[in-house]
């Protein structure tokens, strides 16, 4: 017991006067290097996340180039400046194209709106002659324009009791509203 109780205090004067080394794992040029490699990936995946929706990154790419120029020339604290600002410049341009998409998306939500509404508003048909146009609810409903199905024409007439009296009797001239 005294011999391990005396081996043991040993060791313990010896890690006292010694210490631990106070050293880094990783050199500090090396520790740069790796900043800047891990600054220049980080850069690169903005990049392709902003092509990916079309945005401009010519001076992304700019900057990412001088940020490897300054990494093959061991300037490893530039090279990490430049990488981040090629980033920062990615994802400007990425969130612009973005909001630029967006707005051209409301804007064509905008027109096909418009397009409903007018489609959904009613329509109205101008009764021509027999003669020349042969028209009568069966027929208007038959055309194209209207619905292209001569079954129809009871909407034509329900829409319009205030104006037709008799389904059989319309009148040139009289102006029908098509639901």
């Amino acid at each position: 017991m005294k011999r391990f109780s005396g081996l043991f205090l040993l060791s313990f004067v010896l890690v006292l006067l010694t210490g631990c080394p106070k050293r880094p794992l990783v050199p500090p040029v090396d520790t740069a290097k790796l900043d800047a490699e891990q600054a220049i990936a980080s850069a690169s995946e903005a990049i392709n996340r902003a092509r990916e929706v079309g945005a401009d990154v010519t001076e992304a790419e700019g900057l990412l180039q001088e940020a490897r120029s300054a990494f093959d020339a061991e300037d490893y604290a530039t090279a990490i400046s430049k990488a981040r600002e090629a980033e920062e410049s990615a994802n400007r341009a990425r969130e612009l194209a973005l909001a630029k998409a967006r707005e051209e998306e409301e804007a064509e939500m905008e027109v096909v709106e418009e397009e409903e509404a007018v489609e959904k508003a009613a329509k109205i048909y101008v009764v021509g002659t027999w003669a020349r146009d042969r028209d009568c609810l069966w027929n208007i409903a038959k055309k194209s324009s209207i619905y292209g199905d001569p079954w129809k024409w009871k909407r034509i007439y329900k829409a319009n009791t205030d104006k037709i009296k008799d389904p059989d009797l319309i009148y040139p001239g009289q102006r029908l509203t098509i639901p």
